[in-house]
């Protein structure tokens, strides 16, 4: 059930009320905000839409905590899921209340998962969290508990290490085709940038094989084809090891026909019409065409 309480237990000589720094109290709420945003958008399978600027609204409805108390002893930070937040039509095949739980049991389940199940996302949040909050420095761990589970989440010094290897290691790798326009070669290092039709900017490595065609594939629309690194954050490409340029297909007509410039005495020879010139007039009107245009002209005054 969502809605209910758990804890983020600050462990340490400092984490103690009348002595920790009220900046670590905010850093720990804001920083499990950030944490469970990330591990929503891991239970939903969905990447973040950039590495800056706001949550898709789903995730922001389920990473929005509520404060409950302050524990003594060591600073205990009593928060709250929540609970019947509004759906939007962006909230995705899942309720919002069922979406926040789930977030927490995976954040939760990432400190003893083995390092491939691991999402990245959140491995940098909980890397981030614990860099913040001096883990290892000034205070020696945070533990994150619930009803909902036994299992406790335990940050301390080796496991902000270990989030922060994880959310550093390569980025994701894999056979694509990315289309869009390439812009800047440099022949001398062999790399070149692509505006991809989806808005981002990718970085291309190609081969000495490929200096030709990446001559004429320069300003133009073409299908780039490799192995694509993605971020493992925004899942964005980010570079292209090129092993092939695919043109676009022709459109069936002459293209090259657009650059060609054209007199007026060839335009008019080709249409079978004389060129007007100011020796003549531009047209031959009878006296009603005439008495016509002169009404015509009357009613636009009116």
């Amino acid at each position: 059930m969502a809605g209910e309480e758990f804890r983020a237990k600050l462990r340490g000589s400092e984490a103690t009320l009348g002595v920790v720094r009220a900046s670590d109290v905010a850093r720990l709420i804001t920083g499990l905000e950030s944490a469970v945003a990330a591990a929503a958008y891991a239970a939903l399978g969905k990447p973040r839409r950039a590495s800056t600027g706001r949550h898709r609204a789903a995730i922001e409805a389920a990473s929005r905590l509520h404060f409950q108390n302050v524990e003594p002893g060591s600073v205990v930070a009593v928060l709250r899921l929540p609970q019947l937040a509004e759906v939007t039509d962006d909230a995705f095949d899942i309720e919002v209340d069922d979406l926040a739980g789930a977030a927490f049991d995976r954040l939760v389940a990432s400190f003893t998962q083995p390092d491939d199940q691991v999402d990245a996302g959140i491995a940098k949040a909980l890397a981030d969290l614990g860099y913040e909050l001096g883990i290892g420095e000034r205070h020696e761990e945070l533990l994150l508990s619930s009803a909902r589970s036994s299992s406790v989440g335990r940050l301390d010094a080796s496991a902000k290490e270990r989030m922060r290897r994880l959310a550093d290691a390569p980025l994701g790798r894999q056979p694509d085709v990315i289309l869009g326009t390439l812009h800047e070669a440099d022949f001398d290092r062999r790399t070149a940038r692509l505006h991809a039709t989806t808005g981002e900017t990718v970085t291309v490595e190609f081969p000495a094989e490929l200096d030709d065609k990446i001559q004429e594939a320069l300003r133009a629309q073409a299908a780039f084809e490799g192995i694509v690194s993605f971020d493992p954050v925004t899942s964005i490409a980010r570079r292209v090891e090129l092993r092939r340029i695919s043109a676009p297909e022709p459109l069936p007509y002459d293209t090259s026909a657009f650059w060609v410039t054209t007199s007026v005495d060839d335009l008019a020879q080709e249409q079978g019409v004389v060129p007007a010139t100011f020796e003549a007039p531009f047209a031959q009107w009878s006296e009603q065409e005439l008495a016509d245009i002169t009404s015509a002209l009357a009613d636009l005054d009116a």
